[in-house]
């Protein structure tokens, strides 16, 4: 999204002899990238402020990028549909803690049957990010420790009786669940 200002960020540190020539596609690329991401934290921080549930935005978003690193699943074909996608995602697991912290049972219920899907399906290769044989095991292992990690701060913050927080980590589960299967599907199709 942030293709034009990487690039005249880019000319102009060549240009002060800030970077040399060759090192131009990288750093542009870097620069594109922290700007997409600088831009993507800002507007998740903005729905969450505007929600009131910048907690459940922060949790949400610290557990679901790294756990969704090494999980795959669905992924968007530009940077803009990526952008609209996740703030969609960010909305709906929003919504999915607001209104289904109503009914615990059925929140534990869902997020149970997430987990064991996450445990079948992960990793799901995309045709951006192929994975080899290797890199599957790999993935699957390291998804795996992370979502054991998110289970253990979830039954910790259910203790202490902080059930947001528990629950904004279940709606990760879910929602990356349902990308994984809508990945699967992508690839067979």
């Amino acid at each position: 999204m942030f293709e034009n200002v990487a690039l005249h960020i880019t000319e102009w540190m060549e240009n002060n002899r800030i970077i040399e020539h060759d090192r131009r596609v990288v750093v542009k690329w870097g620069i594109r990238n922290i700007l997409d991401t600088l831009f993507n934290i800002a507007t998740f921080l903005i729905i969450g402020v505007l929600m009131h549930m910048l907690i459940e935005t922060i949790v949400f978003t610290l557990g679901y990028i790294p756990l969704r690193s090494y999980a795959g699943g669905y992924h968007a074909k530009t940077p803009f549909k990526c952008w609209i996608l996740s703030n969609f995602i960010l909305l709906i697991a929003l919504l999915c803690v607001h209104y289904l912290s109503r009914y615990p049972f059925i929140f534990w219920s869902l997020a149970i049957l997430s987990v064991i899907s996450l445990i079948i399906l992960m990793p799901v290769s995309d045709i951006h990010k192929p994975l080899s044989d290797v890199e599957k095991h790999r993935y699957k292992r390291k998804g795996a420790y992370i979502l054991f990690c998110e289970i253990i701060v979830s039954v910790l913050f259910s203790i202490i009786n902080l059930p947001v927080i528990s629950y904004s980590i279940f709606v990760i589960w879910i929602i990356l669940s349902v990308m994984l299967a809508l990945g699967k599907i992508k690839n067979k199709v």
